[in-house]
Parts: structure tokens; sequence; C-alpha cells
């Protein structure tokens, strides 16, 4: 465990997901810049280089316009994963009740009477 209570495992899935986002971030800001400079950087219309950057341009426009209209699809799909997790969590919790395990301090005891 860490410092924090936080497992180290989660730390690093954690600092990973910070470090994609900052990545993917600073992709997009360049993303917008060169596409909004394209026509001063010698890309001029009708050219390849033109239509490539329109196209991608006009390709994450779409995909972000388009997220609301999947949000049904994926919020359900979040949704039963979280459901699947909650009743786990649940069947996990009952199961150590019902064998009669108690943790205490990372460690199963099971309970005997207080003897032994």
């Amino acid at each position: 465990m860490a410092k924090n209570g936080m497992p180290e495992s989660l730390k690093m899935v954690l600092m990973w997901g910070i470090g994609l986002g900052i990545l993917a971030l600073t992709l997009l800001i360049l993303l917008v810049i060169f596409g909004n400079l394209s026509t001063n950087l010698g890309f001029t219309a009708g050219t390849a280089g033109y239509n490539d950057t329109e196209e991608v341009i006009t390709d994450y426009t779409t995909s972000a316009t388009n997220l609301s209209g999947q949000f049904g699809v994926v919020g359900t799909m979040i949704g039963i994963a979280l459901l699947l997790t909650v009743l786990i969590g649940i069947l996990v919790f009952a199961v150590r009740k019902l064998m009669g395990a108690t943790t205490t301090g990372g460690t199963s005891v099971r309970s005997n009477g207080g003897f032994g």
C-alpha cells in the first residue's frame, strides 16, 4: 500500500491515464493549430495536403458530434458494468459473512468463539 492508502498498481494506472490524457490533449491542440493554419502552410485549396487536412478535421468534428448520439449505448454499457461490479461486491461480502471471516489489519481471521 502506498502512503495515501492507494495500492501501487492503481496509482500506476492513474498516472498512465493522466499521461495518455495529456498526450491526447497535446495532439488535439496541434491538430487544431495546424488545421486552422493549413491554408498558411502552403496547402492551397484542391491539393492533396489541403484535402487530407480537411478530412481529418471533418472526421474529428463528426466523431465529437456523434458522441452525444451514441451516449445511450455507451451509457447503457457503463451502467451494466457498474451494476455487475456492485453485484459481485455484494456477493463477495455475503460469502465472507456466511463463512464467518472477518478482516483485521489486512489478515483474514476466522471467528472460533474467542479461544485459541
